[in-house]
């Protein structure tokens, strides 16, 4: 097996893996702490690898996460790829950034796509908005050095 097909298989895992947490069961008072584990796990391959992470595969992740979730078909796949869009296009500098400083980045982007996801439904904005926002901000170091261990690990260029 080459080595670009074993990494791409490393990414998807990880995706698979993110999907997975996102849509365990949790009690409604815990659901709305819950992270935005795909999103943070898009974030980080476009980050470490952007050559293999693009808006097509993003669009992919969300259509297939918009099915599985039985949202409006196309939101988080819109969502998704404006997230690694932007991404991409500060990935260099995002790269250079103190981890404090990209926990915070990432709280922005987690935070655009809450308010599109609210703008383009029909949820409501009350104080549980911010909190996959901030829990991803907050678990952002453990999620970047896991998946860092992993891209190391399976040699993911």
């Amino acid at each position: 097996m080459s080595k670009s097909s074993y990494g791409g298989g490393v990414i998807i895992t990880t995706l698979i893996i993110a999907a997975l947490l996102t849509l365990l069961p949790l009690p409604d008072y815990v659901r709305v702490f819950r992270p935005e584990f795909v999103g943070l796990t898009l974030i980080y391959w476009a980050l470490a690898v952007p050559q293999r992470v693009g808006i097509s595969f993003a669009w992919s992740i969300g259509l297939l996460m918009d099915v599985m979730l039985g949202g409006a078909l196309g939101l988080l796949a819109f969502t998704y790829s404006l997230l690694v869009y932007l991404v991409l296009q500060f990935h260099l500098q995002l790269r250079q950034y103190p981890m404090w400083q990209q926990a915070l980045s990432v709280f922005s982007l987690i935070l655009l796509l809450q308010i599109l996801f609210v703008f383009a439904s029909s949820h409501s904005a009350g104080w549980t908005f911010w909190m996959p926002a901030i829990m991803s901000m907050l678990i952002w170091p453990l999620v970047y050095h896991l998946l860092r261990g992993v891209r190391r690990t399976f040699h993911v260029h």
